[in-house]
């Protein structure tokens, strides 16, 4: 997708959307891309939600990266509301390939490009045109993949969707890819400490069809949680579902909230099917426990019976080694495990 910035045009990908002249960034790696050329400087200016304003959001607060012509330059978080960083100064003219990503996830925080500031000319870069899909939860938004141990609190700082399987499939195999994932989130109950305690106030289908999921409000008056996602504007070609681990939390030992979880999971996939008509669908299950594995698989053979569609298949996992590999923060699968899981994935979506 293309979309303004100022007075320049970028290639946009992921969930985002323009809003008081910006472009707000919603999704994890969700990125603007532009070719630079015949210039001495350019600089990027920068807008955050409420979170840098809240010392109490500390951990929130959003991160990005800047890649020039593949290679991170910058990888911070904001700590302003408003900030301008230099991506380069040269004496001479020169031109180079642009892209600033997002690393943190939607529901933490959100930050917009304000404007694109250079002496050069900016054209936006070429759609590549494989497109992939990852739906899922805290795994797929690399939560914690650069924590240093299981013990460590949520953080953005620690979390790299860049880091995620999903990140490393995008830029393994050169695909635009849209992650709409939020941590602690399900099918049939967000993760929950208390299993008598279902949660229903963190779950992906209700949010699936918007831009994202996060209260703060734009300049519009608007949240990105009630703007309708325009699925029309990017078709994938292949959808990755990883859904059921926060579930897990509710479901776990009764087997009436498993065949639950199971017949939601299959309502969701008419919900991703209808969106995405003509994409092939993976679903998998497993890196941070197994016990929903076969429901999973049940609900996705209950689909193909029920509806026809052969466009989908399911793949389930082996429970994250962390003699072997680690944890990440809160448990998370280290970007060791995440590399393992991208590997398997990979190599799975290049056979069908």
């Amino acid at each position: 997708m293309i979309q303004p910035v100022g007075r320049y045009s970028v290639r946009v990908l992921g969930r985002t959307v323009r809003d008081g002249g910006m472009l707000w960034m919603a999704s994890s790696l969700s990125e603007a891309g532009f070719r630079v050329s015949e210039a001495k400087y350019l600089r990027l200016v920068l807008q955050s939600d409420d979170s840098t304003s809240d010392p109490a959001r500390e951990n929130q607060r959003p991160r990005y990266a800047v890649l020039v012509d593949g290679d991170v330059v910058i990888d911070r978080r904001m700590e302003q509301e408003e900030e301008t960083i230099m991506v380069f100064e040269s004496t001479a003219p020169w031109g180079t390939e642009v892209r600033f990503r997002k690393l943190s996830e939607c529901t933490q925080s959100l930050l917009a490009l304000k404007e694109i500031q250079t002496d050069g000319r900016i054209e936006p870069l070429e759609e590549q045109g494989k497109r992939i899909e990852f739906i899922g939860d805290s795994i797929t938004c690399g939560y914690g993949v650069e924590g240093k141990s299981g013990l460590e609190s949520f953080s953005t700082a620690t979390e790299n969707a860049g880091k995620s399987f999903a990140g490393l499939i995008t830029d393994w195999m050169g695909l635009e890819s849209m992650l709409t994932c939020f941590s602690g989130h399900g099918i049939v109950s967000g993760y929950t400490d208390d299993p008598e305690i279902r949660n229903i106030g963190e779950l992906v289908p209700p949010y699936y069809e918007m831009v994202g999921r996060n209260g703060f409000v734009l300049p519009s008056g608007r949240t990105v949680s009630e703007i309708p996602w325009d699925f029309s504007a990017w078709q994938p070609e292949k959808i990755l579902i990883n859904l059921g681990t926060n579930d897990l939390s509710w479901c776990r030992g009764r087997d009436s909230r498993k065949e639950m979880y199971g017949k939601q999971y299959k309502e969701f996939l008419k919900t991703v099917r209808k969106n995405n008509p003509d994409a092939m669908i993976l679903c998998i299950l497993g890196i941070m426990g197994t016990e929903l594995n076969e429901h999973m698989v049940h609900a996705v053979n209950e689909y193909r019976a029920e509806t026809g569609d052969t466009r989908i298949h399911s793949m389930t996992l082996q429970e994250q080694d962390a003699a072997r590999d680690g944890y990440g923060s809160d448990y998370h699968p280290t970007e060791k495990t995440q590399r393992r899981l991208a590997e398997k994935v990979q190599a799975f979506i290049q056979n069908t």
